[in-house]
């Protein structure tokens, strides 16, 4: 990757750089880490929980969202499986017994997940990893549906309708070609006289999250999070291998693994979300977006499988999804990119809406003003002074 390349992938994939941290209206600081990246303390589950039965071999990091799939599939809550014993009299929190094998329901959870297991394994020719998932059957409700409604339309011996016609197909560029459009379209050279960024605009998340936030990006590692919460202001500071988070009169040091939890969260944004072709990577097609066309991009590895869309018209990157193979289920993610706007000669998105298989995790980040090449001073990315209680 060229510098120029590597300048220019910064400022496109800078607005997912908030998704390494993640303000709550209650809490400083998420650190959040790839499924499947294996870290320090991440250990199976069942190592680290009891009565791990069918789950064997899924890392901690994956066990709630995978559990979140599955609520999803079947349109229920978590206390449809698990059992509560009420409130916790000091924290107001739901006392849980995750191990607890008293509801049946927990049972026939244990044998469908067998089942989707090894329907999987069993089939590897047509079956690609995580093919079939609760949500196959389900579809977002407790029973699943094997019989057709009566009356039927037509029996299977007889005609459908007439097919439209369908206009002719466009022309199939290559890999390449949408990668090279791409760099166009978001200001080709004069992307790489970015030094700095400010972005400020404000989060909103599920169960009334919303904070205003403003962010400073020094490239090609330098972070500063600026969150105004009811509780007060949450300053995040990232300066290479170092970070801290200052919430009021706290002051915490990120940990050695938390600040390379950070930095491998950037850097591969850095190899992958820029969309520089790699050998792995094919044109999968055509799909609409809000009825726009969109080439789709994609790549897959045995952990991952990874896609992007990009518009037909103006060639811009309006959606990025992964989907994290586990041992168990399939977990997606997805961003969105819209309201794209002229910065200066480069085209940055004000609307960056992340997609997560549970609501509280999902966000919308709508910017309200984003600027380039701002001065900054480098103490500003120092560890932040604690203020007298």
């Amino acid at each position: 990757m060229s510098p120029s390349t590597k300048i220019l992938t910064s400022i496109c994939i800078s607005l997912f750089v908030l998704a390494i941290w993640v303000t709550t209206s209650t809490h400083a600081v998420v650190t959040a880490i790839p499924l499947r990246q294996a870290q320090q303390g991440d250990k199976p589950v069942e190592q680290t929980r009891k009565n791990i039965q069918v789950l064997k071999g899924l890392r901690e990091s994956e066990l709630y969202r995978v559990m979140n799939f599955m609520a999803v599939s079947i349109g229920e809550k978590c206390d449809f499986c698990h059992v509560t014993h009420g409130k916790d009299p000091k924290t107001g929190q739901t006392v849980w017994v995750w191990d607890s094998d008293e509801k049946p329901e927990k049972q026939s959870g244990r044998r469908m997940l067998q089942m989707v297991l090894s329907i999987n394994a069993s089939n590897k020719i047509d079956f690609t990893q995580n093919s079939v998932t609760c949500y196959t059957c389900h579809r977002g409700q407790r029973t699943t549906v094997g019989l057709p409604a009566m009356p039927l339309a037509r029996s299977g011996h007889e005609p459908g309708p007439s097919p439209v016609p369908t206009p002719a197909p466009r022309p199939r560029p290559s890999v390449e070609d949408i990668f090279a459009r791409y760099l166009q379209a978001v200001g080709g050279t004069n992307a790489s006289l970015t030094k700095t960024l400010f972005m400020k605009g404000t989060r909103v998340a599920s169960q009334n999250r919303s904070a205003p936030n403003e962010i400073t990006l020094a490239l090609p590692d330098k972070l500063i999070i600026v969150a105004t919460t009811p509780q007060g202001s949450v300053r995040q500071i990232l300066a290479g291998d170092h970070g801290w988070v200052l919430n009021g009169t706290n002051l915490h040091t990120l940990s050695t693994t938390e600040a390379a939890d950070a930095r491998r969260v950037l850097e591969s944004i850095f190899g992958v979300v820029k969309v520089t072709y790699s050998p792995g990577m094919q044109l999968a097609g055509r799909e609409k977006i809000d009825g726009r066309d969109m080439w789709v991009v994609g790549t897959s590895t045995a952990e991952t499988t990874v896609s992007y869309d990009f518009d037909v018209e103006t060639g811009l990157l309006r959606r990025k999804t992964t989907i994290n193979h586990t041992t168990a289920l399939p977990i997606p993610e997805q961003i969105d990119f819209e309201d794209y706007r002229d910065v200066d000669g480069v085209k940055l998105s004000f609307t960056i809406r992340s997609s997560a298989i549970d609501t509280y995790d999902s966000w919308t980040r709508t910017f309200t003003e984003i600027k380039r090449n701002l001065a900054v001073d480098e103490s500003s990315f120092a560890m932040p002074a604690v203020p007298p209680k």
